[in-house]
């Protein structure tokens, strides 16, 4: 059966504008003469730009996330949902550093580097620096952190996992380490958490944020929780992040985090993202197809027979809305005047519930090919080795509202991004 990601087969239509001298150890940094006058004049004066730390950045979501950033600024307070707001982004003259914390990826930073060097930065923007060697299995991460940013940063953007259900399940002592790293507290920073919809048992459909209870399956589903409990607990709280219905048979590491999650915290419990590649040359890793959608291409253009799980189900998640939701709550921790308020969880989901042989089906729909090599099979409660939930389709309503937006993308819509 296939192993799902989410990219595609054209790469998006816009690059990270970034304009910038030889990288520092840390990476690009921004000639002060592209600056306008009134920035070079802010600069001068010691006025403080605000550092967004990225982690997992050298991602799919990460490498899209970046390029969002830095083509459009950061956006404002006043257009924070809406999803076009690129050019107005920065215009109250605040300055930023992005931080792109990313563990070995070797061709990430030569990527970020041609970037860098083909087009301007967004005004709002000082610098876009990498980070390397963020390895969250080594406690010596925050380190690494604090001796590229300094000991505070504005606002993180957390998108690093050790995201293989497969690979946690066998690994469980990294997973959790990686899964739930609790010193990114210590950096005092609202935290933007991408979790997963796998914190849901998948025994039902349209699960709702704020009703329906969590219990993860495997150990990937657990580490995830674990790490919005962190979040979301209050600072005094010393008890189990887990209970015992959520970790079944499973045992619960000592986890105690010493620092409160700071106000306006989010956590984003994300979908399978499909989208086209990253706007990287070399995109987020190895491998012949860079996505589940591009693979399915792939297989239906050379008539190659393919199976496809059928009793799995998922609210796949377009990257535009992941941007958009992130950039989005990016807007709030950022925001001077936000008011402050505890960590708020969300579904972030699509409109259509799909199981990937539904994926396929609809890749062959809009290319036009013959779907007679698109087999239809059920994947056993273990797929080697790794419980699975059948059916964590996900109510989105909630996000839906937070965004002021008509409806999230369904998979026409992502079909149509993808294959232009």
């Amino acid at each position: 059966p296939i192993h799902p990601q989410s990219q595609s087969s054209i790469s998006l239509h816009f690059l990270l504008h970034l304009q910038a001298r030889a990288p520092s150890r840390f990476g690009a940094t921004l000639h002060l003469s592209s600056l306008s006058e009134k920035s070079k004049m802010d600069v001068a004066v010691g006025s403080k730009p605000k550092r967004i730390l990225v982690t997992g950045s050298s991602g799919y979501v990460g490498q899209h996330l970046i390029a969002s950033l830095g083509f459009g600024g950061i956006p404002s307070t006043d257009n924070r949902a809406d999803s076009s707001c690129h050019a107005e982004a920065g215009d109250d003259d605040q300055q930023y550093e992005i931080f792109c914390a990313y563990n070995s990826l070797p061709t990430f930073e030569d990527d970020l580097k041609n970037i860098i060097e083909q087009n301007p930065l967004h005004p709002s923007l000082l610098c876009v620096k990498p980070i390397p060697n963020v390895d969250f299995s080594d406690p010596g991460y925050i380190d690494v952190i604090r001796e590229a940013c300094g000991e505070e940063v504005d606002a993180i953007i957390h998108l690093a996992a050790l995201s293989s259900p497969g690979f946690c399940e066998k690994n469980a002592s990294v997973a959790w380490e990686v899964n739930c790293p609790v010193d990114l507290l210590r950096l005092n920073a609202p935290i933007i958490y991408m979790s997963t919809d796998q914190v849901y048992e998948g025994t039902k459909q349209f699960y709702e944020e704020d009703n329906d209870e969590t219990v993860p399956v495997n150990v990937y589903g657990k580490t995830k929780l674990a790490f919005e409990r962190v979040l979301l607990r209050a600072g005094c709280d010393s008890g189990p992040l887990l209970t015992q219905k959520e970790l079944g048979s499973y045992s619960l590491p000592n986890i105690q985090p010493t620092t409160p999650a700071a106000p306006n915290s989010v956590i984003l419990r994300s979908s399978l993202i499909l989208g086209p590649p990253t706007p990287f040359k070399k995109g987020c890793k190895k491998g012949a197809f860079p996505s589940f959608l591009q693979f399915i291409e792939s297989r239906l253009l050379s008539s190659t027979s393919s199976d496809y799980f059928v009793n799995e189900f998922r609210s796949v998640v377009h990257i535009t809305d992941v941007i958009r939701a992130t950039k989005h709550f990016l807007c709030n921790a950022l925001s001077d005047d936000a008011s402050p308020v505890k960590t708020r969880v969300f579904n972030l989901g699509g409109s259509t519930r799909a199981s990937r042989y539904d994926i396929a089906l609809e890749v062959a729909n809009h290319l036009k090919c013959d779907s007679s090599s698109i087999n239809a099979v059920d994947r056993p409660k273990i797929g080697g080795g790794v419980p699975s939930p059948p059916d964590i389709s996900m109510n989105v309503d909630k996000i839906t509202k937070e965004l002021v937006a008509p409806k999230m993308d369904g998979l026409k819509e992502i079909m149509v991004s993808t294959f232009k």
